[in-house]
């Protein structure tokens, strides 16, 4: 492929150059033959000019108009240029010798007389005219111009032989001919050469990206000048191989927190249902204690599985949003109302506090399970005691939820990291901590990704010894207004 670009680059820029020179020498050409012809023309019309001077000086010396025009063309010649004086019906009076017989200066066959008289009567005779006899060799260019002697009507004929014209135009297309091709031969060539310098930067990276796999993608493609094209296609695409290098470590990532976490609910239902099966017969209390423990794995597992599910489905782009018309503060107290029998347990006060209907346009679901993911770990990480406070309020451009827990402080390290799928601050405390959504690391993630898919966002906005708070933007639309 890449020696076809090369060709083509090559190609195209001998092409252009070549539409270039053909141009540039039709005009050059054109220019050359119009203005040789124009020199010609000038210099027949002052040749005549001087001619027909002469021709009336020389009538004050003789009788006849016929003796004049013999004189004057016996002692006037121009080289190649041949003289004629006819009268008024045409019939030559005088005429100079031939350019072919004047020696050294005849060049091609002498203008055939007849071939003159006829078109003279085809000419306009009473005012100054150019026309061309053609030939074999180039022809004649003759200048025919009226006279007066003595009150007698004439025509005076300029002629002068295009043969050396004609020469040198065929020497110039014939110079043209030879050098225009040699030119574009070069000039292909020169492009070729060109082309596979200038290519040489993305042959080293097409070799290098066909050596990279994905245990490799941390190695680089070479950049010989990031401030030309290829330097910053280069860039970009390292720049690509990072994000990628970095997508496949987070995916590996992924895939072993979630082996772990997996794994640890099928080990307790393994374990609980072989202990169950070690004895043929139990008392229907230790077989009911079994059930249970079975019962709180699988919900557990099932939960993580529908997070995983959900992660993946958005990590695809396959989790469209359902918009509908809702109440955040009716969504907001559904979801205090259903887990303010955990914080009965733990001993949290649990409250929720809305400005006034807020309505807006959203996923309902999706928006229940981030309040709920939001109340869960809050919940789960306050102190017995604490309170929860879910405060919602109108906002520049939408709506903004605050979350207020009675937590330990999260320190600056971990402010960011508890948005990372299956990351917990203190693992070993929320294994054991009563949760409504399980213990996963899950939790926030989701909520993130649900506000995010809103327009809006999540972010831990303060940490203190009194406990955290979470806020929660979500933008308000057009169409976010339901009539109750």
């Amino acid at each position: 492929m890449l020696e076809s670009v090369r060709a083509r680059l090559a190609l195209w820029h001998a092409a252009t150059l070549g539409v270039l020179l053909i141009a540039f020498a039709a005009v050059a050409y054109a220019y050359t033959a119009r203005s040789t012809l124009r020199r010609t023309d000038e210099y027949l019309r002052q040749s005549a000019g001087a001619f027909a001077d002469a021709l009336r000086d020389e009538r004050e010396e003789v009788a006849t108009n016929a003796d004049a025009a013999s004189e004057t063309v016996k002692e006037i010649q121009f080289g190649t240029l041949r003289v004629t004086v006819l009268d008024s019906a045409l019939r030559p009076l005088a005429a100079s010798p031939a350019p072919a017989m004047i020696p050294g200066e005849g060049h091609g066959p002498p203008l055939d007389p007849a071939a003159l008289a006829a078109e003279l009567r085809r000419s306009p005779r009473h005012r100054p005219s150019f026309f061309t006899l053609a030939d074999d060799e180039g022809g004649y260019r003759v200048f025919v111009t009226p006279l007066r002697l003595e009150g007698e009507p004439m025509v005076l004929a300029m002629e002068q032989p295009l043969h050396d014209r004609q020469e040198a135009l065929e020497e110039a297309r014939a110079v043209l001919l030879v050098s225009i091709p040699l030119v574009l031969l070069l000039a292909w060539a020169g492009g070729y050469l060109l082309a596979r310098r200038s290519l040489a930067p993305v042959v080293a990276m097409s070799e290098r990206a066909a050596r990279l796999g994905a245990a490799n993608l941390s190695e680089a493609l070479p950049v010989g000048n990031e401030r030309d094209e290829l330097g910053r296609l280069a860039v970009v695409f390292n720049d690509l191989l990072a994000r990628l290098n970095q997508s496949i470590e987070q995916q590996r990532q992924f895939m072993a927190d979630a082996s772990h976490e997996l794994r640890t609910p099928v080990s307790i239902l393994r374990g609980e249902a072989d202990i169950a099966l070690s004895e043929p017969h139990r008392a229907e209390g230790e077989y009911r204690e079994a059930l249970g423990v079975v019962s709180h794995e699988a919900r557990r597992l099932s939960r993580i599985v529908d997070d995983l599910f959900l992660l993946a489905r958005a990590d695809a782009g396959q989790q469209p949003l359902r918009p509908g018309e809702l109440y955040l503060d009716e969504l907001a107290g559904e979801c205090v109302r259903a887990v303010r029998s955990l914080a009965v347990r733990r001993g949290i006060g649990l409250s929720c506090h809305a400005e006034g209907e807020l309505p807006y346009r959203g996923d309902e679901p999706l928006l229940h399970r981030l309040l709920l993911n939001l109340l869960d770990n809050a919940l789960k990480y306050s102190r017995p005691g604490g309170r929860v406070r879910l405060d919602l309020a109108r906002s520049d451009g939408g709506y903004v939820m605050r979350l207020k827990d009675a937590g330990p402080p999260i320190g600056s390290d971990a402010a960011e990291r508890i948005f990372e799928r299956f990351y917990r601050v203190d693992r070993a405390r929320s294994l054991e901590a009563v949760s409504a959504t399980g213990g996963a690391g899950l939790g926030l993630p989701i909520a993130r990704w649900v506000a995010e898919a809103h327009g809006g966002s999540l972010r831990l906005a303060r940490s203190t010894a009194e406990g955290n708070e979470f806020e929660v933007f979500l933008p308000v639309g057009p169409s976010s207004n339901v009539e109750r």
